[in-house]
């Protein structure tokens, strides 16, 4: 009798996706709780199974090369960018996301980030927390500071989360702007947003958030020359991927005035360095990459991405595909 298709998942996720494991078995097949920081036992694993269902973790040509029954990669993430998509559809593996995943959650903390940016909260909080005076060296009078109605929301990429995001700035009455090249402008405007160019976003933002996905087009595309273009009364925000800022750039802007604070929730290097001179910045509110977190999120994503395995094992695909020029690998 033949061995059941193994769909693979890598051993420190073990605790997250056990209880979601009869869904492969289910489907005829075993899952594989594998330390994949061991070689030996990564390269056997790879070798033998038709999924794998993973979270932020890397995996490249070798290890597609060594992989000739691997069908698909399914991340319980909304990410890919750990993943070598070019490698993935050289080889014909489908590579997955959870899409709909901690929608709600990222555009909430979006929005927490910003409120607390609009009300300077990294400036405010601790002063009052040492006892002293609540305005004193806190609020400079001559310093830009609006009602916050009227502003302008600039949400860089506009899928799930950023559309979410608009809605809850909407309601706080922020004019909301957009860009996004792979988005009918019909769409945008049916929500109340304008869809325009990557420079009038930067421009025009008073808040500027950023959702985009993170691969060679977006890394580092906010850097030293698009912090220029900014308000120096700007804020940005960041609940994505830490390399999409150039973060030196980032710093520098702060240092000078050229921007006028952010809200991140992702750095560069997480976790952040102890050293990083983002943390010394009074107007710089930093979260541990937290966004997406939810018990609801946290127990989807596994779920998700194992329901996707186990549609692979029985020849489907996954509900979400990343590289859909697999596809025509697949088709030929």
């Amino acid at each position: 009798m033949a061995d059941p298709p193994t769909v693979f998942v890598p051993l420190q996720h073990r605790h997250r996706f056990l209880p979601y494991v009869e869904v492969v078995e289910q489907a005829g097949g075993q899952v594989d709780f594998v330390d994949i920081e061991d070689t030996e036992k990564r390269r056997a694993a790879l070798a033998r199974a038709t999924a794998g269902a993973v979270g932020l973790d890397w995996f490249g040509a070798d290890d597609f090369a060594v992989a000739p029954r691997l069908r698909a990669i399914i991340t319980c993430t909304t990410g890919v960018d750990p993943i070598d998509l070019e490698a993935a559809t050289e080889h014909g593996v489908m590579v997955g996301n959870t899409p709909d995943l901690c929608i709600e959650e990222v555009a909430d903390h979006t929005l927490m980030l910003l409120l607390s940016c609009y009300r300077r909260l990294p400036r405010t909080v601790h002063p009052s927390r040492s006892g002293a005076p609540a305005r004193e060296g806190v609020i400079d009078f001559s310093e830009h500071w609006p009602r916050l109605r009227g502003q302008v929301a600039g949400l860089l990429g506009f899928g799930n989360i950023a559309r979410a995001v608009a809605t809850r700035c909407q309601a706080f009455g922020l004019r909301v702007i957009a860009y996004d090249p792979y988005v009918d402008p019909s769409v945008a405007e049916e929500s109340g947003v304008h869809l325009t160019r990557f420079n009038e976003v930067l421009e025009d933002a008073d808040y500027l958030c950023v959702h985009l996905p993170l691969n060679p087009a977006t890394h580092h595309c906010l850097n030293a020359e698009a912090f220029a273009r900014m308000k120096p009364t700007a804020f940005v925000i960041n609940t994505a991927r830490g390399p999409i800022i150039d973060e030196p750039a980032l710093v520098e802007a702060l240092q000078t005035g050229q921007v006028a604070g952010a809200g991140l929730d992702v750095t560069e290097v997480e976790p952040i360095a102890e050293d990083n001179p983002l943390l010394d910045i009074p107007d710089a509110l930093l979260t541990p990459h937290s966004a997406g977190y939810s018990q609801v999120a946290s127990r989807w994503g596994p779920e998700s991405s194992l329901r996707c395995a186990a549609a692979v094992i029985q020849g489907g695909r996954p509900r979400s595909i990343q590289n859909p020029d697999v596809l025509e690998r697949l088709t030929t």
